[in-house]
């Protein structure tokens, strides 16, 4: 079992029943974004991760990408989660494996994990 779908396979009862985000939905925002989303990113849709309960992040559907991405303003970060307080993680467009963290009064990025399957343990109740 991958890791992404075993951290998701955890407390099935905390999940709301919303559609998967389908794959023409997908590729209509990565045209947006002129950019392919991240393999894990992707994995997590498919697994209907977005409609998991139990993180302590809200992790952006599709087309919350886009509307986020003009907070954050960069071609090279894409924003896929919020920490409800103004705050973004994001991807980094190149080969990058970290997830950083866009801090809104400051308007800088820093590490914050060095990969999503990393990001997601610690972000999970």
């Amino acid at each position: 079992m991958d890791q992404i779908e075993s951290i998701l396979a955890q407390n099935e009862k905390y999940r709301l029943d919303e559609p998967i985000p389908s794959e023409r939905e997908i590729t209509l925002v990565e045209a947006a974004l002129q950019t392919e989303l991240k393999g894990w990113y992707r994995e997590f849709v498919r697994l209907g991760g977005l409609n998991d309960l139990r993180f302590s992040a809200e992790i952006l559907s599709p087309h919350e990408l886009l509307e986020n991405q003009s907070y954050v303003n960069s071609r090279a970060y894409v924003a896929f989660a919020s920490n409800g307080c103004g705050d973004l993680y994001c991807w980094s467009v190149g080969e990058s494996t970290a997830i950083f963290m866009w801090d809104h009064e400051t308007n800088q990025f820093s590490e914050d994990a060095p990969d999503f399957v990393n990001w997601l343990e610690r972000n999970r109740f």
